[in-house]
This record gives C-alpha cells, sequence and structure tokens, in this order.
C-alpha cells in the first residue's frame, strides 16, 4: 500500500509541474520510477528502458489534461504543435529502436545523459530568466527551425523519459522570441502527441530480460497507473497557477526542479 500511495503522489507533484511549466511530469517521474522498478525486481539492466517507457506514459496523460485545459481557454495552437510533432515523433521512435532499448543504453549511460543535458538546459534558463521582464515577442518563424526543435525534443525524450518540453521551451523562447507561457503551450500539446507515439512503440518491446511481473512490452500498468490517477487530479490546477505567475518566476521554478533531479541523478551514479 505505501508503496503505491508514493507513486500516487509523485503524480500528483508530477501533474502539478506539468501544468504549471509544461514540461509534463517526467522530470518527477524519472526519480521515483527507478525506486518503484528495484522494489518489484526488474533487472537493473533495463531500469533505463522501464523508466523511460513509464515516465512517457505517465507525461501523456499529464500533457494531455493540461492541454485541454489550455483548448478551454482558447489557448492552442494547433500549427506549431503539429509542425514540432512531426519531426518530434520521427526522431524518438528511431532512437528508442537503434539506442534506447537496445543492450548498450544502460541504467549508467541514462543517468549521465540526463545529468549533462539537465546541466545544459539549467545554464539556459537560468541565464535567460532575467530577461522576461523585458521580453519582446516577436513573430519570427521558419519551418526550418521548427523541424530543428522537433528532432530535439523527441531524441530528448526517447533518451530521458523528461517529455521534450525542456528542450521546446528554451528553443522557443530564446530562438523564436516567444512568450514563456506560448511556449510552454505548445510544449505540452507536442509533448502529448510525441509521448502517445512512443508509449504505443513501447507497448509491442519485447524486454531484453525475462520480467516476473505482469507487463505490456515496456510498460508496467500496476506502477504507471498510481501516477497517472494522481497526475489527473492536479494538471489542471497547475494550468491555472500558471496564469498568475510571472514568466520569470516560472523559469527559476524551473531551475530549481532541474538542479532536484541533477542532484539525486549524481547520487544513482556515485
Amino acid at each position: 500500500m505505501d508503496f503505491y500511495f508514493l507513486l500516487f503522489l509523485a503524480g500528483l507533484v508530477g501533474g502539478l509541474i506539468s501544468g504549471l511549466l509544461g514540461v509534463g511530469g517526467g522530470i518527477v517521474y524519472i526519480l521515483i520510477l527507478p525506486i518503484a522498478f528495484q522494489f518489484i525486481g526488474i533487472p537493473d539492466q533495463e531500469i533505463a528502458q522501464f523508466t523511460i517507457a513509464n515516465s512517457l506514459f505517465g507525461t501523456f496523460f499529464a500533457g494531455l489534461f493540461a492541454t485541454y485545459s489550455h483548448f478551454r481557454q482558447g489557448e492552442f495552437y494547433p500549427r506549431q504543435i503539429l509542425l514540432i510533432s512531426v519531426s518530434s515523433i520521427i526522431a524518438g521512435l528511431l532512437s528508442l529502436y537503434f539506442i534506447v532499448n537496445t543492450p548498450f543504453y544502460s541504467r549508467d549511460v541514462f543517468n549521465i545523459v540526463v545529468i549533462f543535458l539537465l546541466i545544459a538546459m539549467l545554464v539556459s534558463t537560468l541565464s535567460n530568466a532575467k530577461k522576461q521582464a523585458s521580453f519582446q515577442e516577436t513573430t519570427k518563424r521558419t519551418k526550418r527551425l521548427l523541424t530543428f526543435t522537433g528532432l530535439s525534443a523527441g531524441l530528448t525524450a526517447s533518451l530521458t523519459g523528461l517529455g521534450g518540453g525542456i528542450v521546446i521551451i528554451p528553443f522557443l523562447n530564446q530562438g523564436f522570441k516567444m512568450g514563456v507561457k506560448k511556449a510552454k503551450t505548445i510544449s505540452l500539446g507536442v509533448i502529448t502527441i510525441t509521448s502517445l507515439a512512443m508509449v504505443m512503440f513501447n507497448l509491442f518491446q519485447e524486454p531484453m530480460k525475462t520480467i516476473d511481473v505482469n507487463h505490456s512490452g515496456y510498460i508496467l500498468f500496476q506502477v504507471a497507473g498510481p501516477l497517472i490517477v494522481g497526475t489527473l487530479l492536479t494538471a489542471r490546477w497547475g494550468v491555472k497557477l500558471s496564469r498568475k505567475m510571472k514568466a520569470s518566476s516560472v523559469s527559476y521554478l524551473f531551475s530549481s526542479f532541474i538542479v532536484l533531479v541533477i542532484i539525486k541523478k549524481l547520487m544513482e551514479l556515485l
């Protein structure tokens, strides 16, 4: 009971962060899922694969519910979402097939990738947080840059289970001079579509090791279920809270969660 309650609590926090920051709940899920998989006896050699797959499963529901909340408020940008999603799905599925779901992608490799990526995102986010108060949004858009954003997001999501929002938001905000809150809304839409595609892929993959618990590919419903229930309860509150916060405050809050994940992953490596 305590085990599933902790997963439920992680879902509550993940859903809130998803709606608030637009990055999906993966930044919370990848902290708790490795612990859960160790507890139920998943082989250490495949903890990275199961963590990524089930984090993306939870992220799909977090993104879906938060996106629906934005849609009801008229905050929806289908053209940008679709353009980014197409390249994101392609990059994500190729990465899963050729890199992630292979013996090469061990738990240590997974943690190293997460740490280096998050450090880069942390530096970028903090360097631009102070600029948000005087930020001027422009209308600069190119399909090429949107495609590049999607490729980067898909690769990030598949390698880390974070959903891709940690790449999409900085790219749109800094590269496209798009306001953080609009970038966050687009990020949630892309995360929803991309995560769904990768979840469907992982449902039909065969784990490299024999697993003694019920599973569908790399998805464990008994683990992801409590996360998803918690996520659905709080995602819309995160969206409401984000409308009341300054863009710079959102950036600093985002940075604090990045630091938390970096510390946790460093501890796992050491």
